[in-house]
């Protein structure tokens, strides 16, 4: 069994990338609003919570009750593909997994995320969970930003 490896979500979305890429990086600490019953809150750590360097702590359910937490530095932000990286780093993902990054670009037409993991140990599962999180938030996006 492998200890590193990959899950990917791609959304069809009708918004504009651009739109639905600035709902998602300009407003880091109103996600919560796109996955009400999962995402507690976020709160920026460092710097502005959407230029490289920035650190976010978030609180969520991935099974819509116990809530877990983490802190992500954003790695990467192309303005111009509408992608981004952040990097776990602490928190409740750390303690499976060694590396834990997530990648979201939106393109015309749909929006994609991709985890891409290595786990502690062979006994730790695939981030199965995380990346239904990750369907959700983006859904919860398209809907946020098609009211915005």
């Amino acid at each position: 069994m492998a200890l590193t490896g990959k899950l990917e979500y791609e959304k069809e979305i009708k918004a504009d990338p651009k739109k639905f890429f600035h709902c998602f990086m300009d407003h880091p600490n109103h996600l919560h609003k796109a996955v009400v019953h999962e995402s507690h809150r976020a709160t920026i750590l460092e710097g502005d919570g959407k230029n490289i360097g920035s650190s976010v702590h978030f609180n969520y359910a991935l099974d819509g009750k116990t809530v877990s937490s983490t802190a992500v530095k954003i790695e990467a932000v192309d303005e111009e593909k509408y992608s981004v990286t952040l990097r776990c780093y602490e928190g409740d993902v750390m303690k499976h997994y060694k590396v834990f990054k997530v990648h979201c670009q939106v393109f015309t037409g749909s929006a994609k995320c991709c985890i891409e993991y290595e786990k502690l140990n062979e006994s730790v599962p695939e981030p199965t969970e995380y990346i239904d999180f990750a369907r959700k938030m983006l859904e919860g996006i398209f809907k946020e930003s098609d009211h915005n």
